[in-house]
């Protein structure tokens, strides 16, 4: 039997349990219905009438029918396109219209899956097992702020898994050689916390106003959310939301909602640059990521950053595959 292409370049899961972003809130409109795909996957998303987004496993019960095609909202449910069956907001079937007697229970509901509208973001909660959400995701204060400017919005999709999208933040020494960063970077705290984890990485900067301490700061609320502020002293600062969310075995879904610091900062302008850095340095990522393999062993250097204390906490949200790593040998490098 071959291989399956992930197997050879992942060794491990590719998916895990946590919060991912599915779309942004005003692209889902009172009443609208769409397909969506993800953790290779069909699902159903919709917005009441009453404003409230709703995820649903995609097929019918009776006969199959996937509801992002054809379904339609009426009131506060959905129905199939196909026989009319009706669904509430929690899954469960409301009613079927040409037999109204007919024994309603489990077998004719579908699978509810947790969304929360936060930040101007759809979240989704996925567990394999179909486990309630174990932690949170923040409120940003910053979002809506006038001192600070719209999202701005870009997405990469990349053929790879979420774990090697995230262990950038810890790899401290790709952003010199790689991004062009003037100096090398420093990691100044990296700590693990249940589902959280918080890295501070130390740069300096050139600015218009010469040579400035800067730092990015990150903070993991499970594998696939993210904050991360870019500073550069109080010369510009950015904020944005790092979000990945699986849509096959091999590929991801990268999206960046990136705020720029308008008020109370040296040079405003110099904020809406970062973020176009920001945008350049991911894109600079995603040829690196499409090709690369996973070491389960990797030889580490000292200065390469807490790339194992990362893989560590990692582990909690998915299981490793029964598939040894046979290429390499090299012992871990402890840094």
């Amino acid at each position: 039997m071959s291989e399956r292409p992930h197997d050879r370049r992942f060794p491990h899961d590719p998916f895990a349990f946590g919060w991912y972003q599915i779309d942004y809130g005003d692209q889902l409109k009172r009443g609208q219905v769409k397909p969506w795909r993800a953790f290779g996957r069909d699902f159903v998303l919709w917005r009441d009438a009453d404003g409230a987004p709703h995820l649903f496993d995609a097929f019918c019960p009776h006969l199959g029918a996937h509801l992002g095609h054809g379904g339609r909202v009426e009131g506060n449910v959905l129905r199939c396109p196909f026989h009319g069956w009706r669904f509430d907001e929690a899954g469960r079937c409301a009613g079927i219209p040409y037999s109204p007697e007919a024994r309603l229970g489990a077998s004719r509901n579908l699978t509810s899956w947790p969304v929360v509208e936060r930040n101007g973001l759809l979240l989704g909660w996925w567990h394999p097992d179909g486990a309630a959400p174990a932690f949170d995701t923040p409120v940003l204060p910053e979002w809506g702020d006038r001192g600070w400017s719209r999202y701005r919005r870009h997405h990469w999709r990349a053929n790879t898994v979420w774990q090697e999208i995230q262990e950038n933040i810890v790899d401290s020494t790709h952003f010199h050689y790689l991004h062009g960063v003037e100096s090398l970077a420093v990691v100044d705290r990296c700590d693990p916390i249940g589902p959280v984890l918080d890295v501070n990485i130390l740069h300096r900067f050139k600015t218009p106003v010469g040579v400035e301490d800067g730092f990015i700061q990150t903070t993991l609320y499970g594998p696939f959310f993210a904050t991360v502020r870019f500073r550069i002293g109080d010369v510009a600062e950015i904020l944005f939301v790092d979000a990945v969310t699986p849509i096959e075995t091999d590929v991801v879904d990268v999206r960046f909602s990136l705020l720029a610091k308008l008020d109370g900062v040296r040079i405003p302008d110099m904020s809406l640059a970062l973020v176009d850095e920001a945008i350049r340095q991911v894109s600079e990522d995603v040829p690196i990521w499409n090709h690369k393999m996973h070491w389960q062993t990797p030889s580490l250097a000292p200065g390469d950053g807490p790339v194992m204390k990362f893989r560590n906490w990692a582990k909690q949200f998915r299981n490793y595959d029964e598939i040894k790593d046979t290429t390499r040998n090299e012992p871990v490098v402890a840094i």
